[in-house]
């Protein structure tokens, strides 16, 4: 039995197939067009390393540690932190004016109306 990178022939199948069906249906049409078949020892492989391209993330903060540049991942991650509270705190704002304005469309009700 043939084993390449540590796998034999069924565990690449089964690893191709369990990644194509994490993908949108559209994800998965575009990688049939550009060759995907999980079938057969080269069609596998050569899915594999479709499949390998079109998942990849691009990462600003991985791009960084590769190139040594620990301080720039680290303001990057510092970024994105203070990005992340922003949005927080925006959405934060948010929910607290539609509280407000549901519990005073709701008050009105009940002063109109009698509880029975």
């Amino acid at each position: 039995m043939k084993i390449i990178d540590g796998l034999n022939y069924r565990e690449w199948q089964k690893r191709n197939t369990e990644l194509f069906s994490k993908l949108e249906r559209s994800k998965q049409k575009e990688l049939r067009n550009k060759g995907y078949r999980n079938k057969g020892w080269d069609q596998v492989q050569k899915s594999w390393e479709l499949l390998k391209y079109s998942c990849q993330e691009f990462s600003i903060f991985n791009h960084k540690l590769s190139k040594h540049d620990l301080l720039g991942a680290i303001n990057h991650s510092i970024l994105e932190a203070e990005q992340a509270k922003v949005v927080a705190n925006e959405s934060l704002e948010n929910l607290e004016r539609n509280y407000n304005q549901v519990k005073g469309l709701a008050d009105k009700a009940l002063s109109k109306y009698q509880l029975l």
